[in-house]
């Protein structure tokens, strides 16, 4: 039986119209113009976030030393955490002012921040926030759920992203709520690099990091902002529906978790998500599609077979779909396209605009990621999910008008002002009380140690 709708070559120009996209684009909700950036960061990273870090870290800060209190040594820096007093709202924006710091002024070990041994390597500004115990005791307690409520291993709910999965879904849900994006958006994947033994990790020789946890991204293609992302927890807690491509499943599901399917976008893919069966479902969902194509899909023969010199392309369309195939140099292979939203149109240099438009379009994610790692700090980190849940706060302020530094400078001077400034306080009451007390230095004593005198009794220091 004939296909009844067969697929035939055609020849650009070619003139087909499209329906236009009508959506209101841009910022939502937003604070006053020349706001400071701490009120455009609290947008995403919003006070009940916080509240919740501080109550998790807490909990489980009780928790340990409770669970431990036999093992700690007595020269544990835990014990500092009773004497400090539990994790406040106000210090932990100054811990997060500290983790945003440390991706500008990058160093060897976090010990180094607070190197006094060599003035050559001194960062004063870290020891007036915090000592180096409290900031290394509030890295180690951090949490942000309740490990009581985490389901085993062996269960059968067991979710290897639980420990984090309140973030990446406050994230997604805020990403939404302040922004629309324009017409063009672009999916890819993504990789937080680490060595770390879990079940998330995996190797894509691609990237940089080669090994990581992988995240399926919807992006805006021009900004790099990121509207909506997954964590794909592997083939054991995130299958593929039977009967189903991946790349087609993966590219759907962003799609309507994000809410912007049945609105005319045009999503931009590589060649792992591309496929006919998707553009044809796109379509049906309204949404366009532009993207390389595997050679190993199904694609109409003469496409797949021709034989092309330099500069030389070939199209063929059936109804909305458009395939193309091109060669840009002598010595290269052609490269197979489709696009649902473009015609058969040669521009500058005889290529293809659908090509043209594709190298324009297609590199959001790597935008992102590109913003992301200038002022990320990505060292080791034994637990994994606090990398990720770092990695995540920096893609938070990621998207901004100002230049990306001066707008964290600015970030981190908003976040850290409460506590600093209760330092300050601190540090001058105790001054004072130092300042009324009858000091003495006892001759016979070696130098380093004094004797504070308060009236009639007296301690050593």
């Amino acid at each position: 039986m004939a296909d009844p709708n067969p697929w035939f070559r055609v020849y650009p120009p070619e003139i087909r119209d499209h329906t236009e996209f009508d959506q209101n684009v841009g910022p939502k909700r937003m604070p006053p113009r020349n706001s400071r950036p701490i009120a455009y960061f609290m947008l995403i990273f919003t006070m009940d976030l916080m509240k919740k870090f501080v109550l998790e870290t807490n909990r489980y800060a009780r928790n340990f030393i409770t669970r431990n209190q036999h093992n700690i040594s007595n020269k544990s820096r835990v014990h500092d955490w009773h004497k400090k007093g539990k994790l406040t709202l106000i210090e932990f924006k100054a811990f997060v002012a500290v983790i945003l710091n440390m991706g500008l002024i990058k160093k060897a070990t976090i010990s180094e921040y607070w190197n006094r041994k060599h003035s050559s390597q001194s960062t004063p500004w870290f020891r007036k926030v915090f000592t180096r115990n409290r900031f290394q005791l509030l890295l180690k307690f951090l949490h942000l759920v309740d490990n009581r409520k985490i389901a085993p291993r062996n269960s059968p709910s067991y979710d290897p992203t639980a420990k984090f999965k309140p973030i990446v879904d406050h994230f997604n849900l805020k990403a939404k709520k302040h922004y629309s994006p324009s017409q063009n958006l672009s999916i890819d994947e993504s990789l937080i690099g680490t060595k770390s033994r879990t079940v998330l990790r995996q190797y894509i020789p691609t990237k940089h990091a080669k090994f990581g946890v992988k995240l399926w991204m919807l992006t805006e293609a021009v900004t790099g902002y990121c509207f909506h992302f997954n964590v794909y927890k592997g083939k054991r807690y995130d299958p593929t529906p039977a009967g189903e491509l991946q790349g087609s499943y993966v590219v759907i599901s962003l799609l309507r978790a994000a809410c912007l399917l049945n609105k005319w976008y045009h999503v931009f893919c590589d060649s792992f998500f591309t496929s006919l069966s998707l553009a044809k479902r796109l379509l049906n969902l309204h949404t366009y599609t532009t993207g390389t194509v595997r050679s190993n899909r199904p694609l109409p023969n003469l496409i797949k077979s021709v034989k092309l010199r330099a500069s030389q392309s070939m199209f063929m369309r059936q109804q909305e779909i458009l395939v193309c195939a091109f060669k840009e140099k002598e010595k290269r292979k052609n490269v197979k396209m489709l696009s649902t939203r473009y015609n058969a149109e040669l521009v500058v240099n005889r290529k293809p605009k659908m090509i043209t438009e594709y190298n324009k379009f297609m590199g959001g994610v790597d935008l992102n990621d590109m913003l992301t790692s200038f002022y990320e700090d990505g060292r080791k980190s034994t637990k994994m999910w606090k990398k990720i849940v770092f990695n995540i706060i920096h893609r938070m302020n990621s998207d901004n008008a100002k230049s990306r530094l001066h707008f964290i400078q600015l970030l981190i001077d908003d976040l850290s002002e409460d506590h600093m400034t209760r330092n300050r306080v601190n540090i001058g009451v105790l001054n004072d009380e130092i300042n009324n007390q009858n000091l003495r230095k006892l001759p016979e004593r070696k130098e380093k140690r004094l004797l504070y005198m308060f009236g009639s009794k007296c301690s050593w220091w």
